[in-house]
């Protein structure tokens, strides 16, 4: 048996899965609590309409909020990168919304609010 083998057969017997699988079950979980938020949203927006949405309107819903969080996570990161620290902020939630006065100005009420509590 090779050493690779042996590792593979002392990680399976200890439950350690590897990188690869830790990576796609942490997703499948995100992707569930999407969709759990999403569905409860269309749900009741929905009911207040009047109207239905179909399984495949949620799912392709649930798949456009997904992407745009992941994308929003790697933008937050480059900006927190590219300022030279390990931590994003606020600033680099900003930078995301600097184009967005609207949602800029929400955030720093939001903020505020937050502060003002602590």
């Amino acid at each position: 048996m090779s050493d690779q083998e042996q590792t593979n057969a002392w990680n399976i017997h200890h439950h350690i899965l590897p990188v690869p699988a830790i990576m796609e079950d942490l997703e499948a979980q995100l992707k569930a609590s999407v969709y759990l938020s999403v569905a409860k949203m269309v749900e009741e927006q929905t009911g207040e309409l009047s109207v239905s949405a179909s399984p495949s309107f949620i799912a392709s819903l649930v798949e456009i909020v997904y992407n745009q969080i992941v994308s929003l996570g790697t933008d937050l990161e480059l900006f927190a990168d590219h300022a030279g620290r390990n931590v994003i902020n606020s600033s680099d939630m900003y930078m995301v919304t600097r184009k967005n006065d609207t949602l800029t100005n929400a955030l720093k009420e939001y903020e505020k609010s937050r502060n003002d509590k602590s």
